[in-house]
């Protein structure tokens, strides 16, 4: 099962089954024993069964048949959505209906929904592919580098690389000897000076050359952005030959080169956590400041709309709480190939008297 993206959202967006679609989103509970998401996610079906009940016969044969296969599909005592919640798409069909399935690492908002239209209902789905995407995580030391790829909640290592240091290459030469004491001493001194400058270049030098190796590798990993763990300066050193192949953001000044991929795994989780509510904020920051500078944004329904209809939106904002209205700006915006941000809570505190919508335009 994969983890959804833009494209994923966008297909979806214009998928039109004849009989509709039944759009579903699970929230697993690790600590949920009992499996009341199956219990809230049969109650979900049944409504949409009551509610069609003086349907067209074809449909509501469909539907029936449709609600069975997902009954059974869940039936399994075992059966767990990986790892944290599920979303699927499920064409209502008789026989044979398309179906799109998909992991999330982080819950849907509603633990358990399930909604009939016309076509699929993609909101939620935007929410979570804004924040579960797969990133790159550069575990950093003075002389070693770990890189990772963190996807659907899981750690898999991608690199390993080490600086090598032999004993000709760093052996501290010895002065020679001398009848001065404070002489030798002073030639003792600088020889060792020297020696940890070296040293302190080579590292520096190595860490640079790990950073260009690890945008490659991210790269071609498809992985458009990076976490990194380690200590200033070495971040530092790193950032240097990253280059902008993809995005580097700054996990936390942590010292994680020798820790189990559990440690790590909660270091990526609360940077991840951070660094998308700072993303988040500026992004409402940005459309409401141009939006009230008159340049290059739009505040309201209304405005950002004909914005969206006139193509002219390069990123929409929205509380998820504004209803059925962000299906249709959704839609809007994936058609014009507009990025979607969607906030909640106290991040979307500041769209209220947008009525919940702000946009960055292109022009």
């Amino acid at each position: 099962m994969t983890q959804p993206t833009l494209d994923d959202a966008r297909a979806l967006s214009e998928w039109r089954p004849p009989l509709g679609v039944l759009s579903i989103y699970l929230g697993f509970d690790p600590a949920d024993r009992g499996g009341a998401w199956r219990t809230e996610l049969r109650n979900g079906l049944d409504s949409v069964l009551d509610t069609q009940r003086e349907a067209e016969h074809e449909r509501r044969v469909a539907l029936r048949a449709t609600a069975k296969r997902l009954f059974e599909r869940f039936e399994d005592g075992e059966l767990r959505p990986p790892p944290r919640g599920e979303a699927g798409f499920v064409e209502v069909a008789e026989k044979g209906g398309a179906e799109h399935w998909f992991g999330v690492a982080t819950p849907p908002a509603a633990s358990a929904c399930v909604e009939l239209a016309g076509v699929s209902v993609v909101a939620p789905l935007l929410d979570l592919c804004g924040h579960n995407g797969a990133r790159g995580v550069a575990v950093l030391s003075s002389e070693r580098v770990r890189l990772l790829c963190c996807a659907e909640g899981a750690l898999e290592e991608l690199e390993d690389w080490e600086l090598s240091i032999t004993s000709l290459d760093w052996r501290e030469r010895k002065a020679h000897s001398t009848d001065n004491p404070a002489r030798a001493q002073g030639v003792g001194s600088s020889g060792h000076d020297q020696f940890g400058e070296r040293l302190d270049h080579n590292r520096q030098r190595f860490l640079a050359e790990c950073g260009g190796l690890a945008a490659r590798r991210l790269t071609d990993e498809g992985l458009e952005e990076a976490i990194v763990f380690g200590a200033a300066k070495e971040i530092e050193s790193f950032k240097s030959g990253f280059g902008s192949q993809a995005k580097l953001a700054v996990g936390a000044e942590l010292d994680l080169i020798s820790a189990p991929k559990g440690r790590i795994a909660e270091a990526v989780a609360e940077a991840t956590e951070r660094l998308d509510v700072e993303r988040d904020r500026a992004v409402v920051e940005r459309a409401l400041e141009e939006a009230k500078g008159g340049s290059r944004g739009a505040a309201g329904l209304q405005e950002t709309k004909e914005a969206l209809g006139e193509g002219r939106v390069d990123h929409l904002v929205f509380d998820v709480g504004i209803g059925a209205e962000a299906e249709s700006l959704i839609r809007a915006a994936l058609a014009s190939s507009a990025r979607v941000t969607v906030v909640r809570d106290e991040l979307a505190a500041p769209l209220t008297e947008a009525e919940g919508v702000a946009a960055v335009l292109r022009y």
